[in-house]
């Protein structure tokens, strides 16, 4: 049997209550501020990471804007495709070549594969040059240039592709 006399009274017995859910409401509120603290550690890494990531992927390195095209073989992004890097290359570049220096070797260097054939769907087996469509140059949005065939104007087939035109 119990002894009633080890047992609080009602008003101790309030007081411990009290005591026992004022510690339960700031343990509570401490492990909420943690919680928030953390989450908004975490999330602030998240946006920092994804940020820089962006940044990274976003820019090409001024070696690759420089020396590096890709060479479509539609006017349309999701067409066939290659990059090509000028030789020799200076892909650790820190200054800019200029605009019409960079427009000029891409043309160039897309228009030799249409040359080898490299748009046809075997490649070409032949020594005879494969003819050359009209090649326009945009860029792509991490600073690189993509040149298309087109008849259009530069201007409209950058704007159609969602592309910027070729600023230095």
């Amino acid at each position: 049997m119990t002894d009633r006399s080890l047992l609080p009274d009602d008003t101790r017995f309030e007081e411990l209550r009290d005591r026992l859910l004022d510690t339960i409401a700031t343990d509570d509120r401490r492990r909420t501020r943690r919680h928030r603290l953390a989450a908004i550690g975490i999330a602030g890494v998240l946006v920092a990471g994804t940020t820089a990531g962006g940044i990274a992927i976003a820019r090409a390195s001024q070696g690759e804007i420089n020396d590096t095209v890709e060479c479509y073989g539609t006017a349309d992004l999701n067409g066939p495709s290659f990059t090509s890097a000028w030789q020799p290359g200076d892909l650790e570049a820190t200054t800019p070549t200029p605009l019409e220096q960079r427009i000029a070797l891409a043309e160039d260097q897309c228009a030799a594969g249409w040359r080898i054939g490299s748009f046809r769907p075997q490649g070409s087996s032949s020594d005879a040059d494969e003819p050359v469509p009209a090649l326009k140059a945009c860029q792509l949005p991490d600073g690189r240039l993509a040149v298309f065939p087109s008849e259009r104007a530069v201007a409209d087939l950058c704007a159609r592709l969602g592309l910027s035109l070729p600023t230095p």
